[in-house]
């Protein structure tokens, strides 16, 4: 059995996008709990061990006002979604974004799951406000 087939997601993950403010505030935002920070560093170790194809999906939660307090985008609309795929890709040279309504699938290579994987764990030591990827690939890190 793979490994990321046993995970079991625990804790609150939000990923959103801002419909305003996109000059300053492009791609996705990510944030979590410490429950959800840890699950998610489980769940991206458990795919980095099963290699290229191991997929998982997460689901998703709002953003808390707390959240959506640190980026400080003021009253920026913004859109949640509500699960999150993460695929590992050897064909995608960093990491590619796709979103088919409030589901977003995240294709990794192997570079891009060391950068996510730090993410995860500065949003645990309650580190971000800076983004990985360009434009609309971007994901932004919050904690909150």
């Amino acid at each position: 059995m793979k490994r990321s087939h046993a995970w079991q997601h625990h804790g609150t993950v939000s990923l959103w996008r801002y419909r305003d403010n996109l000059r300053n505030y492009p791609g996705w935002h990510i944030g979590a709990d410490a429950a959800g920070c840890a699950s998610m560093l489980a769940l991206l170790d458990a795919l980095a061990l099963d290699g290229p194809g191991a997929t998982r999906t997460l689901q998703l939660s709002p953003p808390s006002p707390a959240q959506l307090a640190v980026p400080n985008n003021r009253d920026a609309r913004w859109d949640a979604q509500t699960s999150l795929r993460l695929t590992v890709d050897e064909d995608v040279a960093f990491w590619q974004w796709e979103a088919d309504g409030a589901r977003a699938t995240l294709r990794l290579g192997e570079a891009a799951m060391a950068a996510l994987r730090q993410g995860v764990l500065d949003v645990a030591a309650g580190r971000g406000d800076y983004s990985v990827g360009q434009g609309a690939q971007a994901l932004w890190f919050w904690w909150g």
